[in-house]
């Protein structure tokens, strides 16, 4: 087995390049509590997610997630409850299959405790009744010249709310029996949510089918009442205050414990309200799964903590398929520090290394899971995110495919140390009254927001670094192929981001101008791309293969930018001279990632990619960077790449590794004069022959597996002294070489 190479923990641009150290030490981030996490999310390298688009493309098209007896979770001590919505009665006992309940009501009625199971018999079905559409249902506080009024709204209407918590260690099951279509519950509409939990804990949630859509609701054409529908009243009136599942929290202080797996929700069709109309608060609420903290009494917060969102199938959903929110108290109010302020970060702050000044008010959810979920917002002009983080600490979402939505597939908005790894994001479509359509986008007062491993492809964006107000983002070792616009847009006001080790791959004709925006903003370039909002860009690698476009951009000019080490090749690609390192001759990749992200890695040792990079240390660079709030993993330093191979010292430039043929190993290093600097067009002899050292004083040589002796010469420099090594099949070896003295060759 290779060893596993950690990190190195310096940052040191070869040759000609400078150091670039930002002094300090790691501060804590924003507010986390005693019990931070024990661990952090591990990165194993991009798997492939042919098979999960596959099967959520089968589930949404056929309307239907089949389950089979036997895979509900086991019951824990509790009672389980069997409810069939065909052979059921109410009056029975309702602890077999046998004496099954018939209706939801008798379900509602009923408050369950620790280890209960409520299994819906598969193939039943239930439907709310009623014909008119569920309108808000929600406390606000309405700002006016300064002075807070209170907004009641009158309580959400559910389909199935049953009653109860369950422990840590005894969670209440909702689930099935029975093998056949999963039990399916249908809102229409006319209920707020279709199932509902309020002030309730330790709940495991699978195998129903879930949809509120209204009846006569076309999700194809975007019809609002007036003015883009963007306040109430204004909306589509077939669309309605509506969610599928509605996790929420009320007065209640911490709540913990959900777990939401295998579970179908699609067609809701709920409010497009902005931001801009209504404010923080009541916008952006509606879609098929929402955790929310409430109002209540503005004086008690209420907090969720320890979610699991896993293996799920969630589609066509507005506005969004899964949602996090927090009461802020804003009203229509935006980015104001008014009270409560559990939601929002409005006084918090983010210095050019990192360092988070935390807003002292906000109260965010914390411990989250977002993974293998199939999300789809394709078939609605009314989905706009598939992933709408907001309020949230501590999370990780990974192995996630997004197939199609509008706004955003992943979008974070008032978070902090978010781990963003191994998804696959594609086909981000505009919607109207929206500027936006990018694969991921840490946005307003998002800190430590590491995104790295994913796929991104065939979107109106790639990367949307848009921290306004403050922001700070780690964006590592990605594919960005085929983005409309920009690929990585920097659109903040201050804080840092580096992006390091992606490629970024154009095969098409871009909609801007015909310039392919490799690292462009989409405002004004001269007031984001300042000190106070450093952006690191090293290591990537920049490729365009159409002939007819017309420029790539790279905003290198700038004094919150720093450009090194990257590679650039393709028609209308040059590197900017603020590079001191750019490699421009051809890096040799396998072809195009749309084919096979193997593509991404070098297919030849003679590619100029090969230990090229500089190594990365972001506690010199970013000291304040922290993507988990756990000091002991607080940088999350990477062992591997892309493609799972073994991160090399100094690491190739772009996302993934060459790896040698069967049987042979991999000799890199520098050559370098007894003061420390590297010298090029030095000669490195080994065993069986020899090679030249590159501009930058670097030497790549496969060889088979087996020892060696390398040793150098140069002209003006004594040989050095031979350096003696063993090379392990399919390793790649540093070996750096020392010269001898100079001499005077008679000059």
């Amino acid at each position: 087995m290779t060893k596993v190479r950690r990190w190195v923990t310096h940052l040191v641009v070869p040759a000609v390049g400078v150091t670039m150290v930002v002094a300090g030490a790691a501060p804590a981030s924003a507010a986390l509590p005693a019990e931070s996490p024990k661990s952090a999310p591990s990165f194993a390298g991009y798997t492939d997610k042919t098979a999960l688009k596959t099967e959520g493309r089968s589930v949404v098209d056929n309307g239907a997630l089949p389950v089979v007896d036997g895979s509900a979770p086991p019951r824990r001590g509790g009672t389980t409850y069997y409810v069939d919505s065909v052979g059921g009665d109410d009056t029975a006992k309702g602890q077999s299959p046998s004496t099954a309940w018939k209706t939801l009501a008798k379900v509602n009625a009923t408050a369950f405790g620790p280890g209960d199971r409520i299994l819906l018999r598969a193939g039943s079905s239930w439907s709310a009744e009623g014909d008119q559409v569920a309108k808000e249902a929600y406390d606000y506080t309405q700002w006016t010249a300064g002075q807070p009024t209170d907004v009641a709204g009158t309580d959400p209407t559910a389909l199935l709310a049953p009653k109860g918590s369950g422990s840590a260690a005894r969670p209440i099951i909702l689930s099935s029996y029975g093998d056949g279509a999963a039990p399916e519950l249908n809102g229409r509409g006319v209920v707020n949510d279709v199932l509902q939990l309020k002030n309730q804990e330790h709940w495991d949630i699978s195998n129903v089918e879930i949809s509120n859509v209204t009846d006569g609701f076309d999700p194809s054409k975007f019809q609002p009442g007036k003015n883009q529908g963007l306040l109430p009243g204004e909306e589509n009136p077939l669309t309605g205050d509506l969610r599928g599942i509605h996790v929420q929290a009320e007065n209640s202080g911490t709540l913990a414990g959900y777990s939401i797996h295998n579970v179908f929700v699609h067609d809701v069709s709920g409010v497009m309200w902005s931001i801009g109309s209504t404010g923080l608060d009541r916008s952006k609420r509606t879609g098929g799964i929402l955790f929310e903290g409430l109002k209540g009494d503005a004086q008690t917060v209420s907090q969720f903590e320890d979610i699991t969102v896993k293996d799920n199938y969630v589609a066509n959903t507005a506005f969004a398929n899964v949602i996090f929110k927090q009461f802020s108290g804003m009203g229509e109010n935006r980015y104001k520090d008014v009270e409560p302020g559990w939601g929002d970060r409005a006084v918090g702050k983010a210095a050019n290394d990192g360092t988070v000044t935390a807003d002292p008010d906000w109260r965010p959810h914390q411990n989250i899971e977002v993974s293998g979920n199939y999300l789809t917002n394709r078939d609605t002009q009314y989905g706009w995110d598939s992933l709408y983080l907001t309020s949230v600490q501590r999370a990780t979402v990974e192995g996630n495919v997004i197939d199609g939505a509008g706004v955003s597939g992943i979008e974070m908005y008032y978070t902090d140390n978010v781990v963003v790894q191994n998804n696959e994001v594609a086909e981000l479509e505009t919607r109207v009254n929206a500027a936006d359509s990018n694969g991921i986008d840490p946005d307003r007062g998002s800190t430590n927001i590491l995104v790295q491993g994913n796929y991104i492809h065939d979107s109106g964006e790639g990367v949307l670094l848009c921290g306004f107000g403050f922001g700070s983002a780690v964006v590592r070792y990605n594919i960005i192929q085929d983005v409309d616009r920009n690929y990585v847009n920097p659109h903040g006001d201050s804080g840092v981001n580096v992006v390091y080790n992606n490629l970024m791959y154009n095969t098409q004709r871009p909609v801007k101008n015909n310039t392919v925006g490799f690292f462009e903003s989409s405002g004004s370039a001269s007031s984001i791309l300042i000190a106070k909002n450093a952006h690191y860009v090293l290591n990537n690698v920049f490729v365009n293969t159409r002939a007819d476009v017309t420029a790539a951009q790279f905003r290198a000019a700038y004094p919150g930018v720093r450009f090194s080490n990257n590679a650039y090749y393709g028609p209308q690609v040059s590197a900017p001279g603020e590079d001191p390192n750019a490699i421009t001759a051809d890096p040799r990749l396998g072809g195009n990632p749309e084919t096979d992200v193997a593509n991404a890695a070098p297919v030849s040792s003679s590619s100029p990619l090969i230990s090229a990079g500089t190594t990365v240390d972001l506690s010199a660079i970013a000291p304040g960077f922290d993507a988990t709030g756990n000091a002991r993993t607080t940088q999350l330093p990477l062992r591997v790449d892309f493609s799972a191979a073994d991160v090399t010292t100094p690491p190739t430039v772009g996302p993934a590794s060459y790896r040698p043929a069967d049987g042979n190993g991999l000799l890199t290093g520098m050559v370098m004069a007894q003061d420390g600097h590297a010298v090029p067009g030095a000669t490195v002899a080994f065993d069986r022959g020899a090679t030249i050292t590159d501009a930058r004083g670097r030497y790549v040589i496969e060889v088979s597996a087996g020892k060696y002796t390398l040793t150098p010469s140069a002209e003006g420099f004594e040989d050095g002294q031979g350096v003696k090594l063993r090379v392990r099949d399919g390793a790649t070896l540093r070996a750096d070489l020392t010269l001898g003295g100079t001499v005077d060759n008679g000059r």
